[in-house]
C-alpha cells in the first residue's frame, strides 16, 4: 500500500489522532515535537517518515561506496563526502570511530550475525549508512540490533510472549525482533504520530500481520485475546485502557528519561508494569544533572531501582558510550560525551535469572 494511503488509513482509525498536543505534563521536548510533526505530517513520505525535522535516524559518516551512490545518488554522496572530509575533518573522524566503536561492542555482544542478517540498506525509507565489514548501518541501527540480541535471549516463550513497548518511534526494533519472533504479539505504545511511523514501515515489511489500529483494540476483550503473531498500536492517550492486562515482556528505551515524574510514575505504577515477567530498561542515570539540565525531568537511577521487582542485569549501556558530540557548553564549543551516561536493566517480578547462559 502506498505510504499516503497508509497515513490516511491510520488516522481513519485513531479519534484522537490531532490530540496528544493537549496531553497534560508533557516535557518540553515532546511538545516541540508533537507540534512539528503535525506540521509535517501531510507531507510525509518515504523520504522523511524515518528521518525529519525533529527527529532522525542519527545518520552515518559520510563515505564514498557503490551502495550510498545507488541508495542516494551519485552526485549527492560525493557532495556530502567532500563536504564533511574538508570542511567538517574533525568532527568526520570523531564521528566514524564512535560508530566503529559501537559496532565491535556489538560484535563483542554476539549480535553481529543479527547485523549481518539485516544491512540497513535494505530497509524501507533509509537516508544514509555506513558500509564495513560486509554490511550496512547507522548509529541508530546498531542499537536496534544490540537490544533485538539481548531481548532474544531473555527466557520467553518463543510462541507465546506478548511484548509491549513504550516509545517505538518508526518500529525499527520491532520489525527486527519480530523476523525472529514471528509469533510474538507485539504492542507499540507511542504519541499518534509516531505509531503512525511505525504502521508505515511494519506494514511495509510485514502486511500479511494482523496490524490492530488505535480504535480497533476495544474489540478484544483483553491483551491476551489478540491474535498469536499480531501488532498493536496503543496511543499514549490510550495507555490507561490496557494497565491492567498481563505481558510477558515490558520494554522502554530512552523515553522515560525524558519524561517529567508524573507520566514516568503513570506507567511503572500501572500493572501492566508491576506484573510484566520481565522488564528490560535503558535509561539516564541522571535525566537532568545540575550543570547541563537536558531534559526537562528530576529522574534519577533512584526512580528505577526502587520499584519493588528484583534486578537480575544491570549494566552501562554500550552503545553510544564513545560518542562525542561538537556543542555549545559554558560558552565553548567542543567535542562532549553526553551529559549523563545510559544504564540497562532487566528485572523481573519473581527472584530468579531471566536471561540465558
Amino acid at each position: 500500500m502506498h505510504i499516503e494511503s497508509l497515513v490516511e488509513k491510520f488516522i481513519s482509525h485513531s479519534p484522537e489522532f490531532y490530540s496528544d498536543g493537549e496531553l497534560g505534563d508533557l516535557d518540553n521536548k515532546h511538545k516541540k515535537i508533537i507540534a512539528e510533526a503535525y506540521s509535517e505530517l501531510k507531507n510525509i513520505n518515504e523520504n522523511n517518515f524515518r528521518n525529519w525535522k525533529s527527529q532522525s535516524d542519527l545518520s552515518a559518516p559520510a563515505q564514498l561506496s557503490y551502495l550510498s551512490a545507488k541508495n542516494s545518488g551519485v552526485f549527492r554522496e560525493l557532495t556530502r563526502f567532500f563536504y564533511n572530509k574538508i570542511l567538517f575533518y574533525n568532527e568526520h573522524k570523531v564521528f566514524t570511530h564512535a560508530l566503529l566503536d559501537d559496532y565491535e561492542i556489538v560484535k563483542m555482544s554476539g549480535a553481529l550475525p543479527i547485523l549481518q542478517d539485516n544491512p540497513i540498506h535494505k530497509t524501507l525509507g533509509v537516508k544514509d549508512f555506513f558500509t564495513y565489514s560486509n554490511t550496512t548501518f547507522n548509529q541508530r541501527w546498531l542499537r536496534y540490533i544490540y537490544l533485538t540480541n539481548k531481548i532474544l535471549n531473555l527466557k520467553l516463550d518463543k510462541n507465546n510472549t506478548l511484548w509491549l513497548d513504550v516509545g517505538s518511534y518508526y518500529g525499527g526494533l520491532q520489525s527486527i525482533v519480530k523476523k525472529y519472533r514471528p509469533k510474538w504479539k507485539i504492542i507499540l505504545v507511542d504519541f499518534h504520530h509516531q505509531l503512525c511511523r511505525s504502521y508505515i514501515y511494519l506494514n511495509n515489511l510485514y502486511p500479511e500481520c494482523i496490524h490492530i489500529l488505535p480504535d480497533q483494540i476495544k474489540d478484544y476483550k483483553s491483551l491476551q485475546d489478540m491474535p498469536q503473531g499480531c501488532i498493536a498500536y496503543i496511543p499514549t492517550s490510550s495507555f490507561s485502557n490496557i494497565s491492567k492486562g498481563k505481558i510477558n515482556l515490558f520494554t522502554n528505551f530512552f523515553s522515560f528519561g525524558e519524561m517529567r515524574k508524573q507520566i514516568f510514575e503513570e506507567y511503572i505504577n500501572s500493572n501492566v508494569f508491576k506484573n510484566s515477567d520481565i522488564a528490560f530498561l535503558v535509561n539516564r542515570f541522571v535525566s537532568a544533572p545540575f550543570f547541563e539540565k537536558t531534559y526537562d525531568s528530576d529522574l534519577s537511577i533512584l526512580d528505577y531501582t526502587n520499584l519493588g521487582r528484583y534486578i537480575s542485569y544491570f549494566d552501562i549501556f554500550p552503545i553510544h558510550h564513545f560518542f562525542l558530540n561538537k556543542r555549545l557548553l559554558f560558552s565553548r564549543k567542543f567535542y562532549r560525551n553526553v551529559s549523563s551516561p545510559y544504564f540497562e536493566m532487566v528485572s523481573t517480578k519473581e527472584v530468579k535469572s531471566l536471561e540465558k547462559g
